[in-house]
């Protein structure tokens, strides 16, 4: 089990983020190459942040999206390490189908049995997650606090594995998963000491009304009632595909305060790009081209 410093300097070197550091624009034989892979993510704003970020290091880095067929866990993980990719994010639905063909994973993702990140070290594959972190690091941004909230996370994958870890950490007073499927429900419960619900509408709606703070980690519009919702709740979705959601609108018709998954794939987009290059992010340039990208949609 790897900690964040053996990932970043793995044969103990002097790193140092103050080395020269030379912009670069154009790709050539030298460029290394980082990318996304999941299904069905054409709509990801993960190219354009990292890109930039990249050239506002003077990195000779690219990033790329990689299309993954459902059910091509392993081959995409043999093509990370067979094509010498320096590393990738994952998303929908790999965060858990790849864990077991990786070589090693961080404590945190080890622990929450889901990945997002994963560093080539030198042919040796690392998963990681940063889920997170920043989905903690969005909150804060967001005036939002955790500790002593009763939360609500909607989904059972990956990123609701993350959110449920994080918010324990955070010592939520309680936290329930509410998900289609009981089983995948009880085992993202158990790494946050949740319980769970279905999505019977009682028993979402009275999940919904018990909760300060409702994170959802489901990729597509939900159908809930309005009216579930209140003045003095924040909903946080973890959506970034569009600057509202259906979630959003119908949490904000009743008051509540809500916001969409931009941070969250800011902070998580950042941690990565430190676990890769061990130089630290060009945040505000990662924020601005992210705003200025779901602008134009």
């Amino acid at each position: 089990m790897l900690t964040t410093q053996e990932i970043h300097n793995p044969k103990g070197l002097d790193a140092s983020p103050g080395g020269a550091i030379h912009p670069k624009s154009a790709i050539t034989g030298t460029t290394r190459v980082v990318g996304v892979c999941g299904h069905g993510i054409s709509y990801t704003l993960s190219p354009a942040m990292h890109n930039a970020a990249f050239q506002a290091c003077g990195l000779d880095y690219v990033y790329v999206t990689f299309e993954v067929a459902p059910g091509s866990a392993q081959a995409a993980v043999e093509g990370i390490r067979s094509l010498g990719l320096a590393g990738v994010n994952v998303t929908k639905p790999l965060k858990t189908e790849m864990l077991p063909y990786l070589d090693d994973l961080t404590e945190e993702a080890r622990r929450i049995g889901s990945v997002n990140t994963i560093i080539n070290q030198e042919g040796r594959l690392i998963g990681a997650s940063t889920d997170g972190i920043g989905l903690s690091h969005a909150l804060e941004t967001w005036g939002v606090s955790v500790s002593g909230s009763h939360v609500l996370i909607l989904g059972a994958g990956g990123a609701a594995r993350a959110a449920c870890a994080m918010v324990f950490q955070a010592k939520a007073v309680s936290t329930v998963i509410a998900a289609r499927n009981k089983q995948r429900a009880e085992e993202t419960a158990s790494v946050g000491n949740a319980t769970t619900v279905s999505f019977e509408p009682q028993e979402i709606k009275d999940a919904i009304q018990a909760a300060d703070l409702i994170i959802n980690a489901v990729p597509t519009d939900l159908p809930l009632n309005p009216s579930w919702f209140t003045v003095n709740q924040a909903v946080y979705d973890t959506r970034y595909d569009t600057g509202d959601t259906i979630l959003m609108h119908s949490a904000r018709s009743q008051g509540a305060q809500v916001s969409n998954g931009l941070d969250m794939l800011l902070f998580q987009g950042a941690a990565s790009f430190e676990l890769w290059t061990d130089q630290e992010a060009p945040i505000e340039v990662m924020r601005a081209t992210l705003e200025k990208g779901l602008g134009k949609r």
